[in-house]
């Protein structure tokens, strides 16, 4: 780690141990504003491609939340949505769009909330199976759906609670968020209970406990068929994950990639033909 990266998180890290001794309701809701705020990409990164794209926006909570649209002359033509994960933003998915209008597609991308160029500070997993939901009301109820990381397991949470999807392509999908939480409390030198008093304030804030959004916990239920698309080497989402939802979804398949980590899986082309010809089986 740069050492320019490296002080703050150790100051950060010695405040949490500090307050969390002489005052832990400060610090379990410091813990939640923290769990809760994605990291922000550089603008420059955020920039899509929007030659024949439609730019839009919905509102989720007050919120403007960024919208493109490509093959939208083609009305007529079913539709694909793309979800990235959590500190990431629609253009990382940009490697899907062509694969996917050269099957006919109209593709749909988005920024989640507190992400790209969309509006908001705070952001969660059920904000993002919410305005996913929304932008899949807003334009016609879309055939398939390719989700990345955390928008993956929005994704089948949204699933649970009644959106419709013919296809699902889950790419390094989470299995355990609360094990997630635990990393985060470690890395960021938060105590165990000062944990839960984090895990329980963003239940409340949401009215949804955390074992509701375990991808493999909703998977039985699923009648959308799946392909799971994880890489070996990935250090942020290991594949041990993606192999437990694959495992939990009846009927998904696994596509297991090697060398490609957590984000650069979104730009090989190897994935992104599997993910558009599996949708157009």
């Amino acid at each position: 780690m740069p050492p320019s990266l490296a002080l703050p998180r150790i100051s950060t890290n010695v405040r949490f141990a500090a307050s969390a001794l002489l005052f832990p309701e400060l610090a379990g809701a410091w813990a939640e504003r923290l769990f809760l705020t994605p990291p922000r990409a550089r603008l420059e990164e955020t920039a899509l491609d929007l030659l024949d794209a439609r730019e839009g926006f919905a509102v989720h909570k007050g919120r403007r939340i960024a919208t493109w649209e490509w093959g939208w002359k083609s009305r007529e033509a079913p539709a694909v949505l793309l979800a990235h994960g959590w500190g990431g933003h629609a253009a990382q998915m940009r490697g899907f769009v062509f694969p996917l209008l050269a099957a006919g597609y109209r593709v749909l991308g988005f920024d989640q909330p507190a992400h790209g160029l969309s509006e908001g500070r705070l952001s969660g997993l059920p904000d993002f199976a919410d305005v996913l939901a929304l932008i899949a009301r807003q334009h016609g109820s879309p055939r398939a759906i390719v989700a990345h990381s955390v928008g993956a397991a929005a994704a089948a949470y949204a699933l649970s609670r009644g959106l419709r999807f013919d296809r699902i392509v889950l790419v390094s999908p989470p299995s355990d968020i609360i094990g997630y939480s635990r990393r985060f409390a470690r890395w960021h030198w938060i105590p165990e209970p000062v944990r839960r008093s984090m895990q329980a304030a963003i239940e409340e804030r949401y009215g949804v406990r955390w074992e509701d959004l375990e991808v493999p916990r909703v998977a039985p239920r699923m009648t959308a068929r799946a392909l799971v698309i994880h890489d070996r080497d990935d250090r942020m989402m290991p594949w041990a994950h993606g192999a437990s939802v694959a495992r939990h979804w009846p009927g998904a398949r696994l596509l297991s990639t090697e060398g490609l980590g957590h984000r650069r899986i979104l730009a090989d082309e190897r994935v992104t033909q599997a993910a558009a010809q599996f949708i157009d089986e």
